[in-house]
């Protein structure tokens, strides 16, 4: 802070000293001015344009308030990294976070219009806040309370993020291998960019866990990128070791990694579970039909998570409504406080032909809801055609919905229960579309694995919700949107 503030003072005293050498710079060009009235030009005394220009520029000053401005910036972004440097939170951070943070700090240069206007300060007051000793412990107080939640969040970050279609493990629990696409290039050696970003958070992770200093930390990933690793020819892989890591390198370019010590996966696990919470999917079940063997027992808290608005969004985009100008028949099992429903209920207007003529037709599709908590029936009553106070899961279907849109409770995988169970209420040539855990899409457990084999047995589509699509609701668990349709042989 004292330095800090020292700085800003001197950078002021430097800016008065420009001031008063302009003025005596700006004197003697009027005196020279005086002594040669503008000859030299004349008789050709300029053959050294540059030379002459850098003489006559030799110092010139911006407005003191940009200037000051610009001071002022620089000193607080280099003052902030190095306090989150001396708190060695950045090792605690995901390259995700790293680069949030660097975009905080990053400093935008002013933009002036004729008239001397800033039209950009919105932009550069986007930073981190000015350095006072309040702000400082402020920040620095939130960082540190924060600390766990953001090496979890870095954590959870780093294996979602693997490639889903080529992961061995479910995305909240990791298990002995990763199986990863195009980490080498063509020359065989580690592929620069995101896939070794990724890998390298996951090695800082078990670093971190295995309680390694900040300055012993040496990346094994960084030293193998500096070298081949595969051959090009001859032999299709090789295998190299870290202090974490077993990897297989493969001649296409994909690597299988192994995790070798068990106790940091046991407990990257917990801290997994810790931000995830209880809406982890389940990894055994022992059911010899797992679509038909359902947990009837409700939920903690019925498993509530309101639909936040940018998600119900995307779930009605994501649905088949536009119809002609038909009404459709549409249920919405697990209703909550009807965010969805109210959106489905809305009034429609699409254009349709008639009698050779395109006219607007507007119309309102009939929904009706489920719902356990009998507290919101009145709200959806306001909404929906029907309202059925009751657990979902113990009533019996009715095929005679044209769709089925729903948002199911996610833990221990009831929202598969939920899902196969209101595709029973769909009637042929109907289309189901609901929000799910994401894990859904690449869990090994029986029921993961019966349920894509479902979905893949019927014309569907799989589409991800941005990471956090939740977090509103108090849940980190990522999510995703699954279309279903009913084939018209299909009962």
């Amino acid at each position: 802070m004292r330095a800090h503030d020292e700085a800003l003072a001197l950078y002021e005293r430097a800016f008065a000293a420009m001031e008063i050498a302009d003025e005596a710079l700006q004197a003697a060009h009027r005196r020279a001015h005086d002594a040669d009235d503008g000859q030299l030009y004349v008789f050709g005394g300029t053959s050294n344009v540059d030379e002459i220009q850098q003489f006559r520029n030799a110092l010139v000053l911006p407005k003191r308030e940009h200037y000051m401005r610009t001071a002022r910036k620089l000193l607080a972004n280099g003052t902030w990294a190095n306090l989150v440097k001396m708190t060695e939170l950045m090792r605690l951070m995901d390259n995700e976070s790293k680069e949030q943070l660097r975009a905080q700090m990053n400093y935008v240069p002013d933009k002036v219009t004729y008239d001397g206007e800033v039209i950009n300060q919105a932009e550069i007051d986007k930073g981190l806040p000015p350095i006072t000793v309040g702000n400082v412990y402020a920040t620095l107080e939130k960082f540190i309370a924060d600390s766990g939640m953001i090496f979890r969040r870095g954590i959870a970050n780093v294996f979602s993020k693997l490639d889903r279609r080529f992961k061995s493990h479910d995305g909240f629990k990791i298990g002995g291998r990763i199986i990863l696409r195009w980490v080498f290039d063509d020359s065989g050696y580690l592929n620069s960019g995101a896939i070794r970003d990724k890998l390298i958070d996951v090695e800082r992770v078990f670093s971190v866990l295995d309680g390694v200093a900040e300055a012993d930390f040496q990346s094994a990933l960084k030293q193998l990128a500096e070298r081949k690793v595969r051959g090009t020819t001859g032999g299709a892989q090789s295998e190299h070791e870290t202090p974490y890591f077993k990897i297989r390198a493969f001649k296409n370019g994909n690597a299988h990694l192994w995790f070798t010590r068990d106790d940091l996966v046991e407990k990257v696990n917990k801290l997994l579970a810790e931000y995830y919470g209880e809406v982890v999917g389940d990894a055994r079940t022992a059911e010899d039909d797992p679509l038909e063997n359902r947990k009837m027992t409700p939920a903690k808290d019925w498993g509530f998570f309101p639909t936040p608005d940018k998600a119900a969004d995307s779930l009605i985009e994501f649905t088949p409504l536009r119809t002609q100008g038909v009404s459709l028949r549409i249920l919405e099992p697990s209703a909550g406080t009807g965010n969805l429903a109210r959106r489905l209920a809305e009034a429609q207007t699409e254009t349709v032909r008639s009698a050779g003529t395109w006219i607007d037709k507007r119309y309102v599709h009939i929904v009706d809801c489920v719902e356990i908590q009998p507290q919101f029936r009145d709200a959806l009553m306001d909404i929906a055609n029907h309202v059925y106070v009751r657990d979902f899961l113990t009533l019996a279907p009715n095929d005679s919905y044209d769709r089925v849109v729903m948002n199911p409770p996610f833990d221990r995988e009831r929202d598969i229960d939920h899902v196969t169970h209101a595709f029973k209420f769909l009637k042929a040539g109907g289309c189901l579309t609901a929000i799910m855990s994401a894990g859904t899409e690449f869990r090994e457990t029986r029921k993961a694995l019966a349920f894509r084999a479902f979905v893949a047995a019927h014309k569907s589509e799989w589409r991800e919700l941005p990471p956090g699509s939740f977090a509103e609701c108090g849940t980190n668990v990522n999510t995703t949107m699954v279309k279903i349709w009913k084939g018209a042989n299909e009962q």
